[in-house]
């Protein structure tokens, strides 16, 4: 639903000669890093808070606290709501075990090794499906929804039973993300996301 207004605002000021930037380089399906998917959502929007707010509060260096207040900033952007700030914070949330991950086995040192890429799917699994619930909070059914699904999806040997299956789909779904990323490689396409 983004997709068309974006590119035609893009395309009302490229006629006018400025090249602002394309707002969603990668398709929103397309994303199991929580930090890939940020930087390739909204993209003129991302690189304005990483400019004017992530950036002052110390970027890199101060991660938890900037993601915190860029995230509190989104939300209040989007609407003066506790369900978005509490979507806000729990991306923030969300974003730390990838950080934590990505400092723990990082590529360069464990990349070649047969075990790694099954790894990084699983984290890839974890990530889709805590950005799920991020944004069923923040933008569909809030706290009570969100915990009642869980009590519905993990209360029973049914419930358990779906998440089993969904995780596997999803498991598959990251390798073909993992492999488009490896094609956009060998054609020269180095994407951040």
């Amino acid at each position: 639903k983004l997709l068309i207004p974006w590119r035609f605002f893009r395309l009302w000021a490229m006629s006018d000669g400025v090249d602002a930037p394309e707002n969603m380089i990668r398709c929103m399906a397309n994303n199991y890093s929580t930090l890939g998917f940020w930087r390739s959502w909204h993209r003129s929007y991302n690189l304005w808070n990483i400019r004017y707010i992530y950036a002052p509060v110390g970027g890199s260096r101060n991660v938890v606290p900037a993601t915190l207040l860029v995230f509190t900033f989104v939300a209040l952007w989007h609407d003066l709501s506790l369900k978005l700030l509490t979507w806000g914070w729990m991306v923030t949330f969300f974003i730390l075990p990838e950080i934590a991950a990505t400092a723990a086995l990082p590529e360069s040192k464990y990349g070649e090794r047969p075990w790694y890429r099954h790894v990084c799917a699983l984290g890839g699994v974890i990530n889709v499906l805590m950005m799920m619930t991020a944004n069923l909070v923040g933008f569909a059914i809030g706290i009570d929804g969100i915990n009642y699904m869980i009590s519905q999806l993990l209360g029973d040997w049914q419930g358990f039973r779906f998440m089993v299956v969904v995780s596997a789909i999803l498991f598959v779904g990251v390798q073909v993300m993992f492999e488009y990323r490896e094609e956009e490689k060998r054609r020269g396409i180095f994407r951040k996301c």
